[in-house]
């Protein structure tokens, strides 16, 4: 295991550097800890890292990963209408904020062509898939690579399944971290918060909230006052995912 541990998030020139090493090891086969503003997470792009993430993360094999995007892939792989582009847009883009959303995708389209059936299908789900947008510019680089290189990027938060999102590495479990074949430390994520919960899930095209992340109420304030709708609220107990 090779382990950069910066404390804090470097100059342009080094995250790109540091997104390329990440992305070898994932190509190659490995499994990459890497740290995004939403929180650390655990990514892969083969089959068998995949398997890898579930195993790490004792994760149920039924919960899809989800893959690493950027407005290029959400307007070209991901099959929306224009309201839904609107959304991710104005929250991506407009507001500069992390966002997951999920959505059909075009099973054929050249962006997988090199994907591992294993790959895919552990983060799809009856034909939709969970792109998250905008978590940083480690993210945005990798993302970047990604569609360039027509190869998904697949995993979700570095953590033991249910165990929360962890926000520094060090609280990321030594188990996540040994398993792992490159692990990248950038201090405290940005977005750090009490909820213990990263990005925002949203379903497209009902717009229902799968996920109160720690930005929600936020998201929330910009969404009823750009599209005049109402999102799901945070529940006030219970669990705050619902995919």
């Amino acid at each position: 295991m090779e382990l950069i541990d910066r404390g804090e998030v470097p100059v342009l020139d080094v995250v790109r550097a540091d997104a390329t090493r990440a992305f070898r090891y994932m190509k190659s086969g490995g499994v990459s800890v890497l740290p995004l503003d939403v929180s650390y997470a655990i990514f892969a792009a083969t089959a068998r890292g995949v398997e890898r993430i579930f195993e790490l993360k004792n994760r149920k094999p039924t919960k899809p990963n989800g893959i690493v995007g950027n407005w290029d892939i959400f307007s070209d792989v991901l099959k929306t209408a224009p309201r839904d582009k609107d959304l991710v847009r104005c929250l991506t883009q407009d507001h500069d904020l992390p966002l997951s959303v999920i959505a059909p995708y075009t099973v054929e389209h050249d962006w997988l062509r090199t994907v591992e059936f294993g790959a895919i299908r552990r983060a799809t789900k009856e034909g939709t898939m969970d792109l998250l947008i905008n978590a940083g510019a480690l993210h945005n680089e990798l993302a970047r690579m990604s569609w360039e290189s027509a190869t998904p990027l697949m995993g979700s938060s570095a953590n033991v399944s249910l165990a929360g999102s962890k926000f520094r590495l060090a609280d990321v479990e030594e188990s996540v971290r040994q398993g792992s074949d490159f692990v990248l430390g950038y201090g405290t994520s940005k977005y750090i918060n009490d909820h213990g919960i990263g990005s925002t899930i949203i379903e497209l095209p009902t717009w229902k909230v799968l996920r109160w992340g720690g930005l929600f109420e936020k998201q929330d304030e910009i969404v009823r006052k750009q599209f005049k709708v109402e999102l799901d609220p945070r529940p006030k107990d219970g669990t705050l995912t619902l995919n």
